[in-house]
């Protein structure tokens, strides 16, 4: 019985590959007129659309994968390998873009998924390894600070070092030096912790770390562009947050310039389970703060999730017969 569902698995893993793969390829071609459109939005729009366009391949291709393999046995307790399209018109239907061959597995095939294996797995582990290596770093960190009390998730160091980020992917907290803190006056003080405390609300450094990871297979442009828009637009909506908790979006733009100089003098350390106050779009965060703001209407996102449902649904039609073809040509 295991045998007989190695076919299944194989192109199971293939369809979710490819898939992801095509997925990839469209937002890189879709990708500029995007982020044109994108432009004038929001930037709460812009940080969905960002995160959504990162993470939709490798999800879209997991889920595929996922119910590929699962329907068969949701509906039947056979190695029967059915398929919705008129190959199959009379057996159970499953999700497929390839019919397993009559001869088995193909070792070749078994080959390339190896080597997709172990390529996803040095990714993953050169991940983990980044994460384990800052999560001890700010456990460290943790450990040696102290808590003034108010507000309750911040977290003062004694370090030289200016600091202030919001970490931890759960129940996150503030992390700000004393040398920051001598450095700014109470308002700007408050618009920092306002800031950081926006970072924690939105639970932006999970979402980013989930970016991060699930992105690594968009090609390394487009990858690189949408994770600084991701960036930008999450710095973004934290700074109008803090606009709306001090009531002058003019104080935090002060406050954006005013920590700039003071960080510049110092190295920046990037950390992946942090986001830090300061960051590399200062011009734009200020602009968008003293710009008067416009009403914004975006259905970008529901756009983009019936395209991928329609892109899906093509494997009964033409993306079934053309990967399976192609999967055919190479099993001979």
């Amino acid at each position: 019985m295991m045998a007989s569902y190695g076919p299944l698995l194989q192109f199971a893993l293939l369809a979710g590959f490819v898939l992801a793969v095509t997925l990839s390829l469209l937002i890189t071609a879709c990708e500029r007129p995007l982020r044109r459109i994108l432009s004038g939005k929001t930037p709460s729009q812009r940080a969905r659309m960002a995160w959504w366009m990162l993470v939709t391949p490798a999800l879209a291709g997991i889920a595929y994968t996922t119910m590929t393999i699962a329907m068969p046995s949701m509906f039947d307790d056979s190695a029967r390998f059915s398929a919705a399209c008129s190959a199959h018109a009379d057996t159970l239907l499953h999700l497929c873009i390839w019919h397993p061959s009559d001869s088995g597995e193909s070792a070749w095939l078994w080959g390339a998924l190896a080597l997709l294996a172990g390529y996803a797995t040095w990714l993953a582990s050169r991940a983990a390894a980044g994460l384990w290596r800052a999560r001890r770093t700010l456990a460290s960190m943790v450990r040696l600070s102290w808590r003034p009390g108010h507000p309750d998730k911040l977290y003062v160091l004694d370090v030289d070092q200016p600091m202030a980020l919001a970490c931890g992917v759960g129940h996150g907290h503030i992390l700000l030096s004393t040398s920051l803190m001598r450095q700014l006056d109470p308002t700007q003080l408050r618009v920092v912790l306002a800031h950081e405390q926006a970072h924690i609300a939105n639970r932006d450094v999970l979402y980013r770390l989930i970016a991060i990871i699930l992105s690594s297979i968009q090609l390394p442009g487009t990858r690189r562009r949408l994770l600084r828009d991701l960036e930008l637009a999450l710095e973004q909506r934290c700074d109008f947050a803090a606009a709306s908790e001090v009531g002058c979006p003019v104080a935090v733009a002060e406050t954006i310039v005013v920590v700039e100089k003071i960080f510049r003098q110092h190295a920046k350390e990037q950390m992946p389970l942090a986001m830090t106050f300061f960051s590399d779009f200062v011009a734009e965060r200020v602009e968008v703060l003293l710009s008067p703001k416009r009403p914004s209407v975006s259905y970008l996102g529901a756009l983009l999730g019936f395209l991928v449902l329609a892109f899906c649904s093509l494997s009964t039609g033409w993306l079934h017969s053309l990967t399976e073809s192609f999967i055919t040509a190479l099993t001979r």
